[in-house]
């Protein structure tokens, strides 16, 4: 997602000072797919923010708060996005989900080994894409049958999303499992207590206030999100 930025990493890299940091609790049970965090195992993760806006001009910076668990199958991430302009339209695997209201996910999953990710990117209606690659171009797209490993579960019922004067948010859970990132990686991807991988979290899209807001902050004079130099920290507990 975004347009690519001219600057190069290694002219920026020396600029990223604030690099926060996530600790991944582990399921102590199995973990469902629903907005709910109250007396739930949602209730057991730390709560991040996606609170930055690099390239604010103006409109409403609207909450977006995020919870991750994983277990020894997948890793899970629950969104709560503020929203009052829900907009979408992409219902195909892998199109341009980051033009409606629509929530990313960028993981490093081994950091000594280079800077490797895999993008997951929904929009408020469940539509997927992911891809896997060191950069924003030759990247491995998610196949349709592995497409289908992935749990998505939304609070917008419906295929696509029109804007209502009664919206006021959304939220979207996924299972991602680690089978399905290691087959787009190549290699076995199993964490484990004590393991750190780099990610960033992004909130996007829409026609009215998109959002253009970001967990570890970016510093780019114009947006990209395709930036692993400014991920930040995940741990594993």
């Amino acid at each position: 997602m975004m347009t690519r930025s001219t600057e190069r990493p290694a002219e920026v890299a020396n600029r990223n000072t604030r690099v926060k940091t996530y600790t991944i609790q582990p399921a102590t049970q199995p973990v469902p797919l629903n907005g709910w965090t109250f007396d739930s195992p949602w209730s057991l993760a730390d709560v991040l923010q996606i609170d930055s806006y690099p390239w604010y001009s103006g409109g409403g910076k609207q909450a977006t708060q995020v919870r991750l668990l994983y277990d020894d199958e997948a890793i899970y991430a629950q969104f709560h996005c503020e929203d009052k302009h829900i907009f979408s339209r992409v219902v195909e695997l892998n199109g341009c989900v980051h033009k409606d209201s629509c929530v990313e996910l960028f993981m490093t999953i081994d950091p000594r080994r280079g800077p490797d990710y895999f993008n997951i990117e929904m929009n408020c209606c469940g539509t997927l894409l992911m891809g896997y690659g060191p950069q924003r171009h030759s990247r491995a797209s998610l196949a349709p049958s592995l497409a289908d490993g992935i749990r998505i579960a939304t609070s917008i019922s419906a295929p696509t999303k029109d804007e209502s004067p009664d919206d006021d948010g959304w939220w979207i859970v996924a299972s991602v499992p680690f089978s399905v990132i290691g087959e787009l990686a190549g290699r076995d991807v199993r964490p484990a207590s004590g393991d750190l991988w780099r990610a960033n979290l992004y909130r996007c899209g829409g026609k009215t206030d998109p959002q253009l807001a970001c967990w570890n902050h970016i510093e780019l004079r114009h947006p990209d999100f395709h930036r692993p130099e400014f991920f930040g920290e995940m741990r594993f507990a």
